[in-house]
């Protein structure tokens, strides 16, 4: 079957903060032509937990991020629909829509959508490192939200970064150390 005839194949990119998941996501869409969401584009629409660490002891239901807008796109692209404000693809796009989707399938409301999952695997000192590069290299950032910070995650968020039930699920995994 030529790429006509094909739907559209939705690769979900998954791994912590700081493993370049939107970097990855981007780059896949220019080198394959193709069309890409973001996650981090519909928070300010959806629902997620107020607390995480609170949501993490509750056994990290994953239903309480409520991201209809976001699982209705990846529907509409699964259907080869076009979306309002959605960048048209070129014409000779190959099929597929690259997804920066944090929580995988994990997350059966818009997991559902993903037919191949990525796992970027990065080790938890450089996720924290390049998450705090990224957060704090902003002049309006101080050393006291940056210790703050620091004191949280060793504190309390810590167990959130735990990745393995994302490393033991996801179809493919790559070394997030590795070159884009």
């Amino acid at each position: 079957a030529n790429n006509l005839d094909m739907k559209p194949h939705i690769i979900g990119i998954s791994g912590n903060m700081g493993a370049r998941k939107t970097t990855l996501t981007e780059q896949l869409s220019q080198e394959q032509h193709s069309s890409y969401l973001t996650w981090d584009d519909f928070d300010e629409i959806s629902i997620s937990p107020d607390a995480y660490i609170a949501w993490s002891k509750r056994g990290e239901n994953y239903a309480e991020w409520n991201y209809p807008k976001l699982a209705e796109a990846l529907k509409t692209l699964k259907q080869e629909k076009p979306i309002p404000a959605q960048p048209k693809p070129p014409p000779n796009s190959r099929p597929y829509i690259i997804f920066d989707a944090p929580l995988g399938r994990l997350h059966q409301q818009t997991g559902r959508y993903i037919d191949t999952w990525i796992h970027l695997k990065v080790p938890l000192d450089v996720s924290l490192c390049r998450w705090l590069l990224r957060d704090y290299e902003k002049p309006d950032k101080t050393k006291t939200e940056l210790l703050a910070e620091l004191t949280f995650y060793l504190n309390a968020s810590r167990p959130l970064f735990d990745d393995t039930q994302f490393k033991n699920a996801a179809d493919l995994l790559i070394d997030g150390m590795k070159p884009i």
